[in-house]
C-alpha cells in the first residue's frame, strides 16, 4: 500500500507548493541587489523540487475506472485503490488497460489457435474412420459380382450334399418303383406284396392288450361289428384309390390294436410263410389297390387288408 509521501498530491507536497507560494509572492523589490536574490532563491528552491521528484516520482497514471480512497480501517494516511465499473478492491497498484487488454489478446489467440487445432484433429479422426469404415467401389463391385472363398465352399458343401441326398432319395424311389411294378399284378403267385392292415383284437385273441387298450375285455363279434363298419366307411371312397389309402391310414392310426398304427397299419413287403396263414392267403389273393370284404380271423385278431403293391 503506498503511504502518503508516495503520492503525488501528499500533505508535503502542497506544504513544498506553499513554500514556493510564499517564496513568490509579495511585492516587487525595485533594487537590482534584491532582484538578484530573488532569483537566486527561486533557482535553488526548482532545483529542490527537482530532486524530489527525481527521487520521489509521482506513481504511473491508474486505469480507466480506478480510483485511489483513503482507508478507514487500517492507520490513517493509508490508501487503496477501488475499480468503480466492477467493485473491486486491492491494496497493489493495478494493472494499466494497455497491458490488461494485451494479456487478454494474447490468452484469446492462444485459445483460438487451441480450438482450431483440436477442430482439425477430429476432422481428421472422423474422415479417416469414414475411409475404413466405407468400402470402395471396386471392393463393392467385386463383393456383389464374386463369392468369397468361404461362400464358395459353403455352396460347395450344400451342393454335394444336396446331390448326395437327391441320389439316395432317387435310388429308394427307383427301388420301391421297381418292386412296385414287379408285384403290380393280379396274379396269386407274387413272390412279395406290400399291404395296410387294421387289427381289432377281443378277449380270446392270442394277446388280449394293445397300446390303445392294456387290458382288452370285447367279444370277438364286438371286434368283427367294430371292423365292419370301418369297411362301411371305407367303402366310400373304394372309387378313389388315394382317396381309399388316405382314408384307411387314418382310420388305423386311430382304431387299430397292432403297433403299425403309427405307420398307418403299413407292413411293408413281405413274402410267404412270413405271416399267418390266413393272413398270408388274404394278402397274396388281393389285387393292388384292392380291400378285403370280408374280415380276416387270426390268432392275433380280426383284420381288414388294404393290398397296395
Amino acid at each position: 500500500m503506498a503511504s502518503a509521501d508516495t503520492l503525488p498530491h501528499s500533505k508535503e507536497a502542497d506544504e513544498d507548493a506553499d513554500m514556493f507560494d510564499d517564496a513568490t509572492d509579495g511585492p516587487a523589490s525595485s533594487s537590482i541587489d534584491g532582484g538578484n536574490n530573488n532569483a537566486t532563491a527561486t533557482g535553488t528552491h526548482e532545483k529542490s523540487v527537482q530532486q524530489q521528484l527525481a527521487s520521489n516520482p509521482p506513481p504511473p497514471a491508474l486505469p480507466t475506472g480506478w480510483f485511489l480512497k483513503p482507508s478507514h480501517i487500517n492507520a490513517p494516511g493509508n490508501y487503496y485503490y477501488f475499480n468503480q465499473d466492477t467493485g473491486e478492491c486491492c491494496w497493489d497498484l493495478p494493472a494499466t488497460a494497455s497491458s490488461t487488454s494485451a494479456a487478454a489478446l494474447a490468452a484469446e489467440a492462444v485459445s483460438q489457435e487451441s480450438l482450431n487445432a483440436t477442430a482439425a484433429a477430429a476432422a481428421a479422426a472422423v474422415k479417416s474412420i469414414l475411409k475404413r469404415a466405407e468400402p470402395t467401389a471396386a471392393e463393392n463391385n467385386a463383393s456383389t459380382t464374386q463369392p468369397t472363398a468361404d461362400t464358395a465352399m459353403t455352396k460347395v458343401v450344400k451342393s454335394s450334399s444336396t446331390s448326395s441326398t437327391s441320389r439316395k432319395k432317387q435310388k429308394t424311389d427307383d427301388r420301391e418303383k421297381h418292386r412296385e411294378k414287379h408285384h403290380h399284378s393280379s396274379s396269386s403267385s407274387p413272390k412279395e406284396v406290400r399291404v395296410l392292415h387294421i387289427l381289432k383284437k377281443h378277449k380270446d385273441s392270442r394277446r388280449p392288450a394293445s397300446w390303445r387298450n392294456p387290458k382288452i375285455t370285447d367279444t370277438k363279434q364286438k371286434a368283427i361289428s367294430d371292423l365292419h363298419e370301418l369297411l362301411s366307411i371305407l367303402s366310400e371312397s373304394s372309387s378313389n384309390p388315394k382317396e381309399l389309402r388316405a382314408t384307411f391310414e387314418e382310420l388305423a392310426k386311430t382304431e387299430s390294436d397292432c403297433s403299425s398304427a403309427k405307420r398307418g397299419g403299413d407292413l411293408g413287403f413281405f413274402g410267404r410263410k412270413k405271416m399267418q396263414p390266413a393272413f398270408e392267403k388274404a394278402s397274396f389273393g388281393l389285387r393292388v389297390g384292392e380291400l378285403t370284404r370280408e374280415v380276416v380271423d387270426t390268432s392275433s385278431g380280426v383284420h381288414i387288408i388294404l393290398r397296395l403293391a
